[in-house]
């Protein structure tokens, strides 16, 4: 194809949802698995979106590496918190499920936690604290992954640059949303500059030889870099403790798996919080001082080279409400390899 196409979000929706129930997921599953794919494409996150996770999905069920009709199991329960086996489900379908819990949990106890252990990746983790928030609560994720950073004055990989976001509720203004990773670049950030043909700014990666490079092709074989050097590592540590440690599932630290070998479980464990703020102040009084919050900071002057001063979620908020009315972009060769996995499936393009 010669160029792009610009697809509604709705269609696109439809589409995911039909590729993953050819696949065998139950419709419950693929539905919110596909808004979660289209999610990440309304903000701007293509890696995390239908092109770059549905494929891989697919692929992983195909070859066995991930369940399309996973049971999850409670492992254990209290009143406030619950262990859950996600029986190598794929990640979005564990995490949204186990927010959910996390959520219930929060209705009658103030607050509620899920751990949930054997998942896959559940790609961009904003999407379900954002789920809590819809309840009028603040949510936060935190996710480990493969190895991928060496710790502070080591020199193999032991810990994932561990995927974390909270989101809040406001009142007048978007929600906060801020969704990170630990390492100075996520991989996502990487392949799309490796797609483009860019290079890496310095201090993102090394190559397996340990020699900084700025070839984002290197990633898969090297090791990123931690933001804020020791603090980035401190926090992967950490993170790690309340996912996989936590889990008490069968893989944490270096034993977690890559996404991209689709015939393994990842072994991919999760941390999940929902917090119920009525519980501590009413609700309108809480969202009105997130409100003044951000006021205050949207009041901070730019700096030279700012037309203005954003919170976390904000940029992407915009971006999706654009999006949603006029259409998601895809490049020619994501369009392309598209159709092409649909067609492979038997499901047609055209509405």
């Amino acid at each position: 194809m010669g160029t792009g196409e610009v697809v509604g979000a709705d269609r696109l929706r439809g589409l995911a949802a039909a590729a993953l129930g050819a696949v065998g997921m139950p419709d419950r599953d693929a539905e919110v698995s596909a808004d979660a794919m289209v999610w990440a494409d309304l903000r701007g996150l293509t890696a995390h979106g239908v092109t770059a996770k549905l494929p891989q999905c697919v692929r992983r069920i195909c070859a066995g590496g991930t369940a399309a009709a996973a049971e999850l199991r409670v492992v254990s329960e209290t009143s406030a918190a619950v262990w859950i086996d996600a029986g190598d489900a794929w990640g979005q379908v564990a995490a949204a499920r186990a927010m959910k819990a996390a959520i219930d949990k929060a209705t009658t106890a103030g607050c509620g936690i899920a751990v949930v252990r054997s998942a896959s990746s559940a790609a961009a983790l904003g999407y379900f604290p954002m789920l809590a928030v819809k309840e009028r609560m603040v949510g936060l994720v935190v996710t480990n992954g493969p190895a991928l950073i060496a710790p502070t004055g080591g020199t193999t990989r032991v810990l994932g640059n561990q995927a974390h976001a909270l989101a809040c509720p406001a009142g007048r203004h978007h929600p906060l949303l801020y969704d990170s990773s630990t390492t100075a670049m996520s991989t996502g950030e990487i392949d799309l500059l490796h797609e483009r043909g860019e290079l890496l700014p310095e201090g993102v990666l090394l190559d397996a030889a340990g020699i900084p490079t700025l070839d984002p092709g290197q990633w898969t074989t090297g090791t990123l870099l931690p933001a804020g050097g020791h603090r980035g590592y401190g926090l992967s540590l950490v993170f790690e403790v309340l996912t996989g440690v936590l889990a008490g599932g069968p893989a944490w630290g270096p034993e977690v798996g890559h996404p991209f070998v689709y015939d393994r479980p990842q072994g991919v464990s999760l941390f999940l919080l929902a917090i119920d703020p009525s519980r501590a102040i009413a609700y309108d009084d809480f969202v009105a001082r997130v409100d003044r919050l951000i006021d205050d900071i949207h009041a901070s002057p730019p700096a030279l080279g700012f037309d203005r001063v954003y919170v976390p979620g904000e940029r992407g908020a915009l971006m999706a409400a654009q999006r949603e009315r006029d259409g998601i972009p895809l490049s020619p060769e994501r369009a392309g390899d598209l159709r092409a996995l649909l067609e492979e499936l038997g499901i047609p393009w055209s509405p």
